[in-house]
């Protein structure tokens, strides 16, 4: 059984994007509703909010050792408060609104976008590869709710969550170009249980989801099939990211703000007072691996 720790207890309304820096030996992670980022070095116990004024959902390193930021006014480089440069918010006439977003190992990035309000989805998002110069390319359209991305070891095979339809998908990479083909559905994950959210790719090349409403992080293997699960004492857990020197400690993140959907598992009950906020950590026994650096800026 792993042992949880809750690392900080902000009530993060919705705490999201875990990142881990070797550099700094710190986490970073945001709640996106709070437009908060925060980070948190193990070794001094310290946690500090280091941005308040950009709506952050995701994060990758960044060449310099400052980040690519993404949300919903766009795609930025993120030097610290306040000291941000514009990527992109707009592609082929259409307003970006980002969730997650992956640095690959020639410095690109992958990101999704989501269009959900109010009442719903308004429109379906789409996935794109942001080249460092700024120009972008839809690798893939018709996605309802763009989340977590992860690449596996070899770096031949893209993961990229659509949560809405309760589906993690796998890419075969075109690593050269960063071009993507041969999709297919690599879980489906049951409609008793919840939505899959953030995810990363251990160095066995087992993926880890983060299952929003469903109390868990849910292991898979290569092959698509349950592995392990990690029980959560919250029901909105949102992502995760493996850390440390080492790689062998799993942060994971949870959200406090209580969504009603219908994408809700059956007889969700939306009144119970476990629902999330704090920032886990647990020893799950396997490592990691380094997420690579984007190469944006001069």
């Amino acid at each position: 059984m792993n042992t949880l720790t809750v690392i900080a207890d902000d009530q993060n309304l919705c705490g999201e994007g875990p990142l881990w820096d070797p550099a700094g030996q710190r986490l970073i992670w945001n709640d996106m509703t709070r437009t908060l980022l925060y980070d948190y070095t193990p070794a001094t116990r310290e946690k500090r909010v280091i941005g308040r004024d950009l709506m952050i959902a995701a994060a990758a390193l960044n060449k310099g050792g400052t980040l690519v930021v993404a949300g919903a006014t766009g795609l930025y480089v993120w030097k610290g408060d306040k000291e941000h440069s514009l990527i992109a918010d707009k592609h082929g006439g259409e307003t970006l609104y980002f969730n997650d977003i992956l640095a690959d190992p020639r410095g690109r990035v992958y990101a999704g976008t989501v269009y959900w309000g109010a009442k719903g989805m308004e429109k379906t998002g789409k996935l794109y590869l942001f080249e460092p110069d700024g120009s972008a390319r839809v690798l893939d359209e018709g996605i309802e709710l763009a989340n977590g991305l992860g690449l596996s070891p070899d770096n031949r095979t893209l993961y990229f969550t659509d949560s809405a339809a309760r589906r993690v998908y796998a890419y075969r990479v075109d690593q050269k170009t960063g071009t993507l083909s041969d999709k297919r559905v690599f879980v489906q994950v049951p409609r008793g249980e919840g939505l899959p959210d953030g995810l990363t790719v251990d160095a066995q090349g087992y993926v880890w989801s983060a299952q929003w409403w469903g109390s868990q992080v849910v292991r898979y293997s290569p092959e698509g099939k349950v592995d392990r699960r990690i029980e959560m004492p919250v029901r909105q857990v949102s992502s995760v990211a493996f850390g440390g020197k080492e790689y062998a400690d799993l942060y994971i993140t949870s959200a406090a703000e209580n969504f009603e959907s219908e994408l809700a598992p059956p007889g969700y009950d939306y009144k119970a007072t476990n629902i999330g906020g704090a920032l886990y950590h647990t020893v799950p026994g396997v490592k990691g691996k380094a997420e690579f650096v984007a190469g944006f800026g001069k």
